[in-house]
């Protein structure tokens, strides 16, 4: 078992190559960021966002199906993350997208249903 302190030293470092995965996605380097997340991930594969920005630049290079896989893992990981119906509304957003581009309508619809779900219940007061 690690160390608190190894811990604290994995997630400090996921959090930098995040940051330099950002920056490559910006200029629309898309398989740098995959890369670096991936990287992030070893390091903290407990972080949501590592999976859901891995997903959304896999989506970019057209490689739905690692994008599906990323999107699935980031609900998986924490579906109450602090920005929930957002979180899983993109995730899975994400995903339906990617199933849509595959072919996979029924897959797709699920989780284009799953979104308007979420979506409509942040706004019921």
């Amino acid at each position: 078992m690690p160390s608190m302190e190894t811990e604290n030293s994995n997630i400090s470092q996921a959090e930098e190559i995040k940051l330099l995965a950002n920056e490559a996605f910006k200029v629309h380097k898309y398989s740098q960021p995959i890369d670096l997340y991936t990287e992030a991930i070893e390091l903290n594969s407990q972080n949501t966002i590592y999976w859901a920005n891995r997903a959304f630049a896999h989506t970019k290079l057209e490689e739905y199906g690692s994008a599906i896989q990323d999107a699935s893992r980031a609900v998986e990981v924490d579906p109450k993350y602090s920005k929930a119906c957002f979180a899983i509304c993109k995730f899975c957003g994400l995903r339906g997208a990617a199933y849509l581009a595959m072919g996979k309508f029924k897959e797709a619809l699920k989780d284009f249903q799953q979104v308007y779900s979420n979506f409509t219940t942040m706004f019921i007061f």
